[in-house]
């Protein structure tokens, strides 16, 4: 048998899942080959513990270089194309030509969507968390605001986490009775995708805390020096902070592909995640994977790395002519800090026959030690 290439673009979540998981099961005759622009990813969803000080920089991201301990080459470059039909990708470090391709390069941020956010504050990636991390250190009084531009973006908790994580820390500084916490979304309901039950059983949570909760309402414009937000639904709100969700996009050069078929996000096959080029494959952020009614599988780390695993069990049972995997079922877990420590686990299976079968637990010490065993887990490359 000739051995074959995969090539997998992206080093995040489901880029590693998807390459850990098809050198493991693999002779070395074939080649597994991770290309991302940047040799240090950060996890991200350690950014609302950072912004008060409970997280190490240091400890937040983990080198790509170390998965060639594991057989696994990986190639720092910038991708500049994605040929489908020569079967190739163009790099800044060269072209390689691929048997197999799995695309999880993520989701871009698009902050010219929402004019003024870019100088705003946000905490999607480790620039903007740091640069509120300082902000939040020098906040006495006043309100801060966080807000969602529109859907669908990363990590569905993470704005409700964030409220949650700096609601805790103003009590532990003293100066809960001085400042006030507002959290708006687009959405009617936080967290919708998954289900009522949950939705309700957060919306309870951050009103017992004193966070106030708009939904309805996308951010559309921010005004810093005015320190005012405008929004969907015409209204405005002064705040001393304005944090800001960036808009999520699909990167330029999956656009440019044509992969996405014209459409926002890159259409997959449910069971497999193939798109509509075979052997070519799409997974995390870049995807969509709709259902029930305008619905679709969260895009959280934790569901890039299950069809990481998935696509890659598919691409070996191509290989070498063994069953394929049961189709992808959409199951997943996230963490949800409400303080220091203790922490809410929210998830389940989102493509259960008959829906969403998702619950939010609550928040304990010992799902804080399963969050802090995660990172660990993530940053050894365990997941």
């Amino acid at each position: 048998m000739t051995g074959k290439k995969i090539v997998v673009l992206g080093g995040g979540f489901g880029g590693v899942a998807a390459a850990r998981a098809a050198r493991s099961l693999l002779d070395t005759e074939h080649t597994v080959t991770v290309i991302d622009r940047d040799r240090v990813p950060r996890l991200c969803g350690m950014n609302p513990l950072l912004i008060v000080g409970e997280r190490d920089v240091r400890k937040t991201g983990r080198s790509l270089g170390q998965l060639a301990n594991r057989g696994i080459k990986f190639v720092e470059a910038e991708i500049a194309s994605i040929d489908t039909a020569d079967r190739t990708v163009t790099t800044s470090n060269g072209t390689f030509d691929y048997d197999y391709l799995v695309v999880g390069l993520g989701a871009s941020y698009d902050w010219d969507a929402v004019p003024g956010s870019e100088l705003a504050y946000s905490f999607y990636n480790l620039e903007t968390a740091r640069r509120l991390r300082r902000r939040l250190s020098r906040f006495k009084r006043g309100r801060v605001v966080i807000s969602v531009a529109a859907p669908p973006y990363k990590c569905p908790p993470a704005p409700f986490e964030t409220a949650m994580m700096i609601n805790w820390y103003f009590r532990k500084q003293g100066i809960s009775r001085e400042s006030e916490i507002v959290v708006t979304i687009p959405e009617p309901a936080p967290m919708g995708v998954a289900g009522p039950a949950a939705s309700q059983k957060l919306r309870d949570d951050l009103d017992r805390r004193g966070i106030e909760l708009r939904t309805g309402a996308g951010v559309t414009a921010v005004n810093v020096e005015a320190m005012e937000a405008e929004y969907s639904n015409g209204s405005t709100i002064a705040a001393d902070v304005i944090v800001t969700v960036p808009v999520h996009r699909v990167p330029q050069v999956v656009a440019d592909s044509g992969l996405t078929d014209g459409k926002p996000w890159t259409p997959v096959n449910n069971d497999t995640l193939e798109t509509s080029i075979s052997d070519v494959f799409a997974i995390g952020d870049v995807n969509v994977v709709p259902f029930g009614d305008g619905m679709a599988v969260p895009k959280a780390g934790v569901f890039a790395a299950g069809q990481g695993e998935n696509v890659a069990q598919t691409i070996v049972s191509r290989i070498t002519g063994s069953e394929p995997p049961l189709p992808y079922d959409g199951s997943g877990n996230c963490y949800l800090a409400y303080s220091a420590t203790q922490s809410a686990l929210i998830g389940g299976q989102f493509l259960a026959e008959g829906g969403p079968d998702v619950s939010l637990k609550p928040p304990s010490a010992a799902g804080m030690r399963n969050k802090e065993r995660f990172e660990r887990d993530w940053r050894k490359f365990r997941i």
